[in-house]
C-alpha cells in the first residue's frame, strides 16, 4: 500500500478480532513509529513504547481506567462515555500501546508522541491492522501506581495511546472535502 492511499484509507476501528498479534509484527510497528521526525532538543530517545499484548490483559486494564475515570470524574460534559453500558475502552482490541516522551524537552514531547502515533497508525493500517487513537484512558496511565506498574520512566510522560488489532469490520467513513485554505 503507497502512502497516500493509506492516508485515505486509514479508518479509526472500534471493533477487533481476538486473533493474536504478533510481536514481531508489533515490533516493525514501533519502529516505523520511531521514525517519525523530532526536532534536536527531543534528544536521541524521544519516545518510549510500553505494549500491553494480550486480550485478557488489555480487557483488565481497560476496565481498571473505566473504573478510574468513573471515581475521577471531573465536571461537565464530556465525561458521559463511563456510563455507557457495554463500553471498552480499548474496543476488545488484544494489544494497547502507549507512546510516551521525553519531558525534559522543551514542550516538544506532545508533538514529538503526535507524529510518532500517526506513524504507527499507518504502518499497522498498511501491514493490514486496524488502530484506534484512544483517550479515555490517559488519566488513568497518568496515575503514578499505573505509571510504575507500566514501567514508564520517570522522564516520560504518557501523550497518546492506541487500540491494535485485526479489524472485525471498518466503517467506510467519509471522504474529507478538500480543506479551506487561506492564501496570502
Amino acid at each position: 500500500m503507497d502512502t497516500i492511499s493509506a492516508i485515505h484509507t486509514r479508518r479509526s476501528i472500534r471493533a477487533y478480532d481476538q486473533h493474536p498479534v504478533e510481536r514481531r509484527l508489533i515490533e516493525d510497528i514501533l519502529w516505523d513509529a520511531a521514525q517519525a521526525p523530532t526536532p534536536p532538543v527531543s534528544g536521541a530517545e524521544p519516545f518510549v513504547f510500553v505494549v500491553i499484548d494480550g486480550a485478557d490483559r488489555v480487557a483488565d486494564c481497560g476496565a481498571r481506567a473505566l473504573q478510574y475515570a468513573k471515581d475521577h470524574r471531573g465536571p461537565g460534559p464530556g465525561c458521559d462515555w463511563v456510563d455507557r453500558p457495554g463500553f471498552s475502552v480499548f474496543f476488545e482490541a488484544p494489544v494497547a500501546i502507549i507512546i510516551c516522551g521525553f519531558t525534559d524537552d522543551y514542550g516538544q514531547a506532545v508533538q514529538d508522541c503526535n507524529r510518532a502515533g500517526q506513524n504507527l497508525m499507518l504502518s499497522a493500517h498498511a501491514r493490514g491492522l486496524g488502530t484506534c487513537w484512544v483517550g479515555s484512558p490517559l488519566h488513568w496511565v497518568r496515575d503514578p501506581a499505573t505509571r510504575a506498574e507500566l514501567g514508564i520512566p520517570e522522564r516520560y510522560d504518557p501523550f497518546a495511546i492506541f487500540a491494535l488489532g485485526y479489524p472485525s469490520g471498518a466503517p467506510s467513513g467519509t471522504p474529507r472535502e478538500r480543506p479551506r485554505v487561506i492564501w496570502k
